[in-house]
């Protein structure tokens, strides 16, 4: 049995219209799908920032600026601060009432809209002043943990 060769043998071609057209519609279920959020973050004016080195993706949150003028929620002071400090008189078993009053509400209209993270839990962010009292800090900290949120960040600004 002899075998022929054959002198003519056609090249193979790759065919781009098919491989353009999956490209093509990869492209548009990304386009599709991607889900861009702006995200206003403003900062309290009367503070300043600590420094850090630390990177991390920035995610929606409830803005709690602490500065010595008092706390804000969301840009609303809900309780003005004596002297860069709570008032012993105005907080009770480490809380601060009238922060805890505030972040309850905006936690309850959080939940009420179905606001929060992929694993459902809401995440504050504190604005702190660097010139700060821990205590003070502390105080505003364990009044967002008694108003039920419990993931926390502290904004900072990179070095």
């Amino acid at each position: 049995m002899k075998l022929r060769l054959r002198r003519n043998k056609t090249r193979a071609t790759l065919m781009l219209t098919s491989l353009l057209d999956m490209f093509t519609i990869i492209l548009i279920f990304l386009i599709v799908s991607f889900e861009a959020e702006d995200y206003d973050f403003r900062l309290a004016p009367d503070l300043t920032l600590p420094e850090s080195s630390a990177q991390s993706l920035f995610k929606p949150a409830v803005n709690v600026a602490v500065s010595r003028a008092g706390v804000r929620v969301q840009q609303e002071l809900v309780y003005p601060f004596q002297n860069g400090e709570a008032a012993a008189t105005d907080y009770t078993d480490e809380q601060i009432p009238a922060v805890v009053d505030a972040l309850e509400k905006v936690l309850a209209a959080r939940q009420s809209l179905g606001v929060g993270d992929e694993t459902g839990e809401d995440i504050i962010v504190f604005q702190a002043d660097r010139e700060l009292p821990y205590r003070t800090l502390y105080l505003v900290m364990r009044s967002a943990r008694l108003a039920g949120f419990s993931k926390y960040r502290l904004a900072i600004i990179k070095e």
